[in-house]
C-alpha cells in the first residue's frame, strides 16, 4: 500500500472546497446573516473552511490542528490565492484550545471530532463560542464504518477491517457508558451530540446542504 501523501491531502481538501462555490455559500448562509468577526477551525487542515468568512467578509480566522503540515500548506495557500485574509495557525489539540473564552462568533469543524476525546474537545468549542456564536460540526456516523468495513471485505483488507470495527466497538462503549475509551477514534450519532451538547446548553438548529446518514453535518447553536 503506497504511503499517504498528508501534504496532498491537504492540497486535494482545498481544491475540492474551492471548486464548490456552493459551499462557501451554504457555510454564509447557515449562520442566518449573524456577522461573524472572529472564526476558529478546529481540527482545520488547510483552512479552506474559513475562506468565506476571512475573504469578503473580512473576519479574523485561526486555524487549529495538531499536524505541523497544516500551518505549512494553509498559510502558503491563503498567501497565493487570499493574501489579504487575515489567518493564522496554531498547532494545538482541540482537548486544550489556547483561545479566549467566549471570543468567537463561530466554531467549524468538519470530521475530525471522531480522532478526539470528544467531550473535552465539545467542552473547549463550547467555552470558547460567544454568546450569540454557533458552530458548524460534522461527523462520521456508524454507518460511515459500515461501509468501510463493507468495502473491505470485498478486497480482503484485513488493516481495513480491523480499523473500523475498532471504531465500531469503541463507539459502542461511548454510547453506552458516556465515557470514551481513551485515545480511541470513535463514530458519533445524532443522539450522542444532543446528549454532549446539552451539557454545554448548545443545541442542533438544523443540517447543512451536504449533510448525509454517513457523515452528517450539523448547524448548532445555544439555547
Amino acid at each position: 500500500m503506497a504511503a499517504f501523501d498528508y501534504d496532498q491531502y491537504l492540497r486535494r481538501s482545498w481544491d475540492s472546497f474551492t471548486g464548490n462555490p456552493a459551499r462557501a455559500r451554504a457555510s454564509l448562509a447557515a449562520l442566518d446573516g449573524r456577522k461573524v468577526a472572529r472564526v476558529l477551525d478546529v481540527g482545520c487542515g488547510a483552512g479552506q473552511e474559513m475562506i468565506p468568512f476571512v475573504v469578503e467578509p473580512g473576519a479574523f480566522g485561526v486555524g487549529v490542528d495538531i499536524a505541523p503540515a497544516s500551518a505549512r500548506i494553509g498559510l502558503e495557500l491563503f498567501a497565493r490565492h487570499f493574501p489579504a485574509a487575515r489567518v493564522v495557525f496554531v498547532r494545538a489539540a482541540a482537548e486544550a484550545l489556547p483561545i479566549p473564552s467566549l471570543s468567537c462568533d463561530l466554531v467549524i469543524c468538519r470530521v475530525a471530532l471522531p480522532y478526539m476525546d470528544n467531550r473535552q474537545a465539545l467542552a473547549e468549542m463550547s467555552r470558547v463560542l460567544g454568546p450569540q456564536g454557533m458552530m458548524l460540526l460534522k461527523i462520521h456516523h456508524a454507518w460511515h464504518y459500515w461501509r468501510v468495513l463493507k468495502r473491505a471485505a470485498t478486497t480482503f483488507d484485513t488493516s481495513d477491517m480491523m480499523y473500523a470495527l475498532r471504531a465500531f466497538a469503541a463507539g459502542t462503549v461511548y454510547h453506552a457508558t458516556g465515557s470514551q475509551p481513551t485515545g480511541k477514534e470513535v463514530f458519533e450519532t445524532r443522539w450522542l451530540l444532543t446528549r454532549e451538547l446539552a451539557r454545554h446548553e448548545l443545541s442542533i438548529r438544523g443540517e447543512m446542504p451536504d449533510s448525509n446518514p454517513t457523515v452528517p453535518s450539523y448547524i448548532i447553536s445555544r439555547r
